[in-house]
């Protein structure tokens, strides 16, 4: 794997000072235990950290996550990884993305896209409605070649000219700002237009939170 550059290590120490994580690290600490038998869980908000830089150095797998925090030493201290400890394994980032969920993805997202509206004052937004492929940290199951084997809920389905397995994330966004306003996850092999009506009503409950007098919808 090639490393990564200074100002890419900038960038994410910018990052981590400036947004305000703590509704995050609350939700991802509510799936963590805290007391009775087993080890100690590793630091919820530390593996938060490390998906986003998953994420923005588009980090392909797990494993290649697990691989680079164990060895770049800027990348563990943002990851709050301490000194002689080792990295976070991939058993352990994956456990994570199961316990997190999505209803507490949301509630991240949407108080985060809420506190940004409001900020920016925004009273009139047209939403454009898109859906992309997220391809599955899984492969096939060797019994059934249409789901996951790890990752039971992904499925096969259309990407681009042909199939892969995964999901497909229906996105609305505020066409001038760019800003993602309202997400739903769903299985690769879903009808796009099946989600379509739960999207809308989604972006609008987050536009009247954030005090938007109109909302218009563009699929």
């Amino acid at each position: 794997m090639s490393s990564i550059g200074q100002d890419e290590h900038e960038t994410l120490e910018t990052l981590f000072q400036n947004v305000d994580l703590n509704l995050a690290e609350t939700q991802a600490r509510e799936c963590s235990h805290t007391t009775g038998p087993g080890r100690p869980p590793r630091s919820p908000l530390g593996l938060l950290r490390a998906f986003i830089v998953m994420r923005m150095k588009e980090i392909r797998s797990l494993r290649g996550l697990s691989r680079i925090l164990n060895v770049d030493p800027r990348l563990r201290r943002l990851c709050l990884i301490e000194d002689g400890e080792r990295g976070y394994p991939r058993s352990v980032l994956s456990r994570f993305t199961r316990l997190v969920g999505a209803e507490r993805l949301r509630r991240i997202i949407d108080e985060k896209v809420v506190m940004l509206l409001r900020r920016s004052r925004v009273k009139e937004v047209d939403a454009v409605l898109d859906a992309s492929f997220i391809n599955a940290w899984s492969i096939h199951h060797p019994r059934d070649s249409r789901i996951g084997f790890s990752d039971t809920d992904a499925r096969v389905g259309r990407h681009g000219r042909g199939y892969d397995l995964g999901y497909k994330l229906h996105v609305s966004v505020d066409h001038r700002s760019i800003l993602p306003l309202a997400i739903v996850l769903a299985s690769a092999n879903d009808n796009e237009k099946r989600h379509g009506t739960t999207l809308v009503e989604k972006t609008k409950m987050v536009l009247r939170r954030a005090g938007a007098r109109r909302a218009r919808a563009v699929p």
